[in-house]
Formats: structure tokens, C-alpha cells, sequence
């Protein structure tokens, strides 16, 4: 489909099927394709294609059912790092930036809503917000917070110390 909600399709030509439910696309298809076919026989299925970027485990463009939710999308695409770290490790092992799940950002039609899915205040509402195709959801990274990242790192470095005092103890008895 393009930008217009039109498709090209053999025999027919360009048809608009933006806005049309599932079942009046497969009717009107079947009286356009009579006249090439004796009782043609169609399956439409419809996918939403939305985009999820961000602080979240597997960017991407996913296609989903008509009846996907936020929720639905965020999930296809594995779920939002969580919004802390521990030791400094992210997934896969490696360093990462936490999510901030009070600022996701749902791009519609042009125009940028932010959400706020906070496990502990996040509405029905917002999880069960259906879905459009073009929708683009965004989480973002926490803004960096120097404060955390020394806290972080001599957090780590005494944790080091411990470990390593704990080691020549055992090793001395």
C-alpha cells in the first residue's frame, strides 16, 4: 500500500483500500475479479506495519494483527529494557542505558503523543490503545545522570575490593 491507501493489484488496477474493513475489501474484490473469474474465491488478510525503536530489545518494523494493541507491538518487539541496571551490565552482557518507560512516544498521523508505562502507573487505557498502521512507538534511554554513573562505578570498584579481600582471606586459611 502506499502513502495515498491505494494498492496496484493485477487485472483491477489501482484500488484505495485505506479505511476499508477486512470483509468490504474481499467484497469488493470478488465483484471486480467476476469479470476475469468465474466465482472467485479470495482470502484478504490485513497487517498493521508499525515501527518500535529505541530502549527496546529487538527494534524493528513488525507487521500485526488489525486488532494489535501498544501493548501487542511493544511485546512483538521483546519488551522495554528495564528501567535499571544492576553492576553496570545490560543484556547480552554488555553496558546499557536504561529505559525510561514514563516518556515513550507514540508518532501518529504526524503528530507525537508521550505515554507514560510505568508498570506501577500505567492506565488500561493506555496499554489496550489500538494500534494504526504508521504508528511509530519510541522508547527512549533515561537521560545519563552523573551522579548515577560515580555512584555506579565506586559502587562497582568496592564491590571489587570485597571480593578480592574475600578471596585472600579464604586463601589464607
Amino acid at each position: 500500500m502506499d502513502e495515498d491507501g491505494e494498492v496496484f493489484l493485477p487485472f483491477v488496477g489501482r484500488l484505495r483500500v485505506m479505511g476499508m474493513r477486512q470483509d468490504q475489501l474481499r467484497d469488493t474484490l470478488k465483484i471486480m475479479y467476476e469479470e476475469f473469474y468465474t466465482e472467485p474465491v479470495l482470502d484478504v488478510q490485513v497487517s498493521l506495519n508499525v515501527r518500535v525503536s529505541g530502549a527496546i530489545l529487538a527494534a524493528g518494523r513488525y507487521y500485526l494483527a488489525p486488532t494489535a494493541t501498544l501493548l501487542d507491538a511493544i511485546t512483538e518487539a521483546g519488551g522495554m529494557l528495564p528501567e535499571l541496571t544492576v553492576g553496570g551490565g545490560g543484556q547480552g552482557g554488555g553496558s546499557s542505558i536504561p529505559s525510561d518507560q514514563s516518556r515513550v512516544r507514540l508518532v501518529r498521523d504526524g503528530e507525537s503523543h508521550v505515554l507514560n508505562l510505568r508498570p506501577d502507573e500505567v492506565t488500561d487505557s493506555v496499554l489496550n490503545l489500538p494500534i494504526r498502521s504508521g504508528d511509530w512507538i519510541h522508547v527512549p534511554n533515561q537521560a545519563r545522570s552523573r551522579v548515577r554513573d560515580e555512584l555506579q562505578f565506586w559502587g562497582n570498584v568496592i564491590s571489587f575490593v570485597f571480593n578480592l579481600v574475600a578471596i585472600i582471606i579464604f586463601v589464607g586459611n
